[in-house]
């Protein structure tokens, strides 16, 4: 992460703060989830020559992680924060393909892992070279040992999923609507207010044909929550904040605490939202 009280493009541009971290959906979820208390443990691949750096990361910041390794490079991803324009803008490495074989390792190593565990989280997309069934394979058995099974994932690896019954699905609206609605677009922070039959009439239909409930979010706007019976609108605070980036993976984590801890799903995203505000503010 760099920090520049001003950035210019087609310039030089000199941060005055650079920060590195481990990063993904996945380690900040169980970022998160540590940080309420729980035994967390972040379940991915990691390859390449940086492995060693990247588990040191992890292991300065106590966060739990078991690998499988994939020999596909890791990526570096780096977030730009423009205190003086208040934007965080986000560069994205592409992941690298994955060796064959690594899926069936994955597989093997999370039906160990998944026992004694008390909820599962799949967060992101999946490397290219994984198999379409991974994680369908991964939420059946999930369900089969009575796990909370959360899911922030988009496309054809959600609608793949939903055949067996996670608790929650929790894309963000952008990616519901490439998801369900294919033949529209919206844009991560674009007010999307007329959207909301269509979304309460598709995540209705969700719930009735597979017991599933959703949580959508919607960058600075309200989220949207159906809670089995009504697409509810839990209003979001209007608060200067630091950096957007990872907030959707810091309220996957504590709404997950919270459903773990007994508070109903509605409850649950308040306490989510909370936290992702914490988060955006630069307080976690």
């Amino acid at each position: 992460m760099l920090y520049f009280n001003s950035f210019h493009e087609n310039e030089v541009n000199r941060c005055f703060e650079y920060n590195l971290r481990a990063s993904g959906k996945g380690i900040n979820v169980t970022r998160g989830l540590s940080y309420f208390g729980h035994d967390t443990l972040c379940l991915t691949q990691l390859g390449g020559c940086r492995i060693e750096e990247y588990l040191d990361l992890c292991h300065q910041e106590n966060i739990n992680i078991k690998y499988v390794d994939s020999k596909a490079q890791i990526r570096t991803c780096t977030t730009i924060i423009n205190r003086g324009g208040h934007t965080s803008t986000e560069l994205i490495e592409e992941n690298s393909v994955v060796s064959p074989c690594v899926g069936e390792e994955v597989l093997a190593l999370f039906r160990k892992e998944i026992l004694g565990r008390d909820a599962v989280v799949i967060s992101g997309t999946k490397a290219p070279g994984f198999e379409d069934s991974i994680f369908p394979q991964m939420v059946r058995q999930a369900k089969e040992l009575g796990k909370l099974v959360v899911l922030d994932i988009k496309g054809e690896d959600l609608k793949n999923c939903l055949q067996f019954h996670p608790d929650i699905i929790k894309p963000n609206l952008s990616e519901f609507i490439s998801t369900f609605v294919p033949e529209s677009t919206v844009f991560e922070n674009e007010d999307t207010e007329q959207f909301f039959d269509k979304i309460e009439a598709i995540t209705g239909k969700i719930y009735r044909d597979f017991q599933v409930r959703t949580v959508l979010t919607r960058g600075k706007f309200d989220t949207w929550v159906y809670d089995g019976l009504h697409l509810v609108v839990i209003p979001n605070k209007d608060t200067p904040v630091l950096n957007t980036i990872g907030c959707g993976d810091a309220l996957t984590a504590a709404m997950t605490h919270s459903l773990l801890n007994g508070k109903n799903l509605v409850e649950a995203v308040k306490c989510g939202m909370e936290y992702a505000l914490q988060w955006a503010s630069g307080n976690m």
